[in-house]
């Protein structure tokens, strides 16, 4: 009877047989955590300035909102013995005001017109200098120029284009040079008078509503400073527009018209979502060009939500009517989310 011998499986020569560690899974929880506090070391200097400077600013306001106070005598949370609760009365009385809507409308006219002023001439300007074959870079320099000035001295400048006095003002000593002078037209429903322009320059009747033209004339200053922010970033959106299919609708036998169409606008869809938020939130926080040039007036036709704004909390610094100067900036800040959020959605999704 014979015996066999066991013998060992047969194993490759030179086949490393050791195995590589697999981290538990804490020490893959551990791995995360230490990953995740390092972000949030990283992180805090920038958390702390938001909180400081955005965050707590922004809960303030709305809180104070809610309590009677004024400049003189401001509203602080650390200090509960000398609140004067108003509870919604600033709202209501806000919302209930005559001069509050009246302002609200012109900001209304502000959000529909500069907006689209801003995109429709700086899309165009941005598109003929694409095509332009020389001089791109000065064009560039003199559209982006005004971007440099402060709005106010903005308003200034063309406080002076606008004076009445065809001595002085550059627009009127045009008119008077072409024989127009100070005439009156009606064209439709569009009343003009011409040499007035932040006085009375005219009133677009639009069946039971008069819209003075008074804020189209402080808007035209505007939209000339804010262009050159248009132009850089439909600029840089046609950088991105796909070559090849530019040659490819050039192939087919499209139209320049019909390429911009089809192809240049959709390409720069996102682009314009950007310039149409920011020129909303622009329009909706005017105030520096509004002041500067006609302080609100004639009889309050160009007041804005902004410049009412000012009136409530600084103008009469003994008057408690800051908590309703909160309120008025409450109801703004909801208003541009309303208005903000569906340009933002679509651009979020494309589909």
């Amino acid at each position: 009877m014979t015996s066999r011998a066991r013998t060992a499986p047969p194993t490759n020569a030179g086949q490393n047989t050791s195995t590589v560690p697999v981290p538990s899974g804490r020490a893959k929880r551990r791995g995360r955590g230490s990953e995740t506090r390092l972000a949030y070391i990283f992180l805090a200097p920038l958390l702390a300035i938001f909180a400081g400077f955005y965050l707590w600013p922004a809960v303030a306001t709305f809180l104070s909102s809610f309590f009677t106070w004024g400049m003189l005598n401001p509203w602080r949370a650390d200090q509960p013995d000398t609140w004067v609760p108003a509870g919604i009365d600033n709202y209501t009385t806000t919302l209930t005001s005559a001069d509050f809507w009246n302002a609200a409308l012109n900001s209304v006219v502000w959000l529909i017109v500069f907006p689209f002023l801003v995109v429709v001439i700086s899309l165009a300007l941005s598109l003929l200098i694409w095509e332009a074959k020389k001089g791109t870079g000065f064009f560039r320099s003199a559209i982006i120029l005004p971007m440099t000035i402060s709005l106010a001295a903005v308003g200034v400048i063309w406080g002076f284009i606008y004076n009445p006095d065809p001595n002085k003002g550059l627009l009127n000593a045009a008119l008077k040079l072409i024989g127009v002078g100070n005439a009156d037209l009606n064209i439709g429903p569009l009343e003009l008078h011409l040499g007035r322009w932040l006085s009375n320059p005219g009133v677009l009747h639009l069946g039971g509503l008069d819209v003075r033209l008074t804020n189209i004339m402080i808007i035209i200053p505007a939209v000339w400073a804010f262009v050159g922010f248009g132009v850089i970033t439909f600029t840089a959106g046609l950088t991105s527009v796909p070559a090849e299919l530019v040659e490819a609708s050039k192939v087919d036998g499209a139209s320049r018209w019909q390429t911009i169409r089809h192809v240049t606008l959709p390409s720069l869809r996102p682009s314009i979502v950007v310039v149409v938020v920011i020129s909303i939130i622009f329009a909706l926080r005017t105030f520096d060009i509004v002041f500067v040039t006609t302080g609100g007036g004639p009889a309050q036709d160009t007041e804005v939500l902004g410049l009412l704004l000012w009136q409530q909390a600084f103008q009469f610094l003994d008057s408690p009517k800051a908590g309703q100067a909160a309120a008025i900036a409450i109801i703004m800040s909801f208003v541009l989310i309303a208005a903000a959020m569906p340009f933002l959605r679509k651009n979020g999704n494309p589909s």
